[in-house]
């Protein structure tokens, strides 16, 4: 008896329990599930909107090279320096000098006075060139002759409040004949003009020893005259005598 009594009170209580818990989750709004993939989505989105902005963005060492008349303009600047400087000619060419003129600016603080480390290689080459530039005046000169045709790199490097690297990429023309065909032609026209000058030389010597000094040669004896029709010839004169 006593544990019938004990049971329907637990049982009373269970379902007071139960209904309250309903009674509670119908006052709450339905919390909506999210899909596991929408998390990941959001992340791709970003990240694909980090690299476009990475790519699209220059790289901070690379110098501006612009065509400004007959010289090529370079430009560079960060929150410290700025260069700036020129590629004489334009339009570089296989085997002829270059020459190129830097300045290195402060925004803040002393002048920059060197050194300066250039080097040229071609693009993707190991072979290069390097020169450490003293400053002449304000600005720092050098000269270099493209030995290739193709893109090359021009790499500054100094030192102001830290180490920077920046580089200039240029193309270079290939020469309108190679150096070799060059070389070829010039010493063929060479050989061909000495030949010609020879030539003329014996041409001479041979005709003066054909013809030596000149010599009088007589007149031809004059032919006899003959009587004219009707005349009467007139006989040859007489020997004269030996008396």
């Amino acid at each position: 008896m006593i544990e019938g009594s004990s049971r329907d009170i637990a049982g009373g209580e269970q379902a007071q329990v139960e209904c309250s818990r309903a009674a509670h989750l119908r006052g709450q709004p339905l919390q909506r599930q999210r899909h596991p993939g929408f998390k990941s989505g959001w992340a791709l989105i970003a990240s694909l909107l980090i690299a476009t902005t990475t790519v699209a963005a220059p790289a901070n060492d690379q110098i501006r090279v612009e065509r400004r008349g007959d010289v090529l303009e370079l430009r560079w600047s960060d929150a410290e320096e700025r260069l700036q400087g020129t590629i004489h000619p334009a339009m570089p060419t296989e085997g002829e000098p270059i020459s190129v003129s830097l300045h290195v600016g402060n925004f803040e603080g002393p002048e920059f006075d060197g050194p300066l480390t250039v080097t040229f290689h071609p693009t993707g080459s190991p072979s290069q060139q390097t020169k450490t530039l003293t400053r002449d005046g304000v600005n720092w000169h050098t000269q270099f002759t493209p030995d290739e045709p193709g893109p090359w790199d021009l790499e500054v490097r100094y030192r102001g409040t830290h180490l920077k690297v920046i580089t200039a990429r240029f193309s270079v023309a290939s020469s309108p004949l190679p150096r070799g065909m060059g070389w070829g032609l010039i010493l063929v026209g060479a050989g061909t003009a000495l030949a010609l000058g020879l030539r003329n030389v014996l041409r001479r010597v041979k005709s003066s020893g054909a013809t030596p000094g000149a010599t009088e040669t007589p007149p031809p004896p004059a032919a006899p005259s003959t009587p004219e029709a009707g005349s009467v010839p007139i006989p040859p004169a007489d020997p004269p005598s030996g008396q």
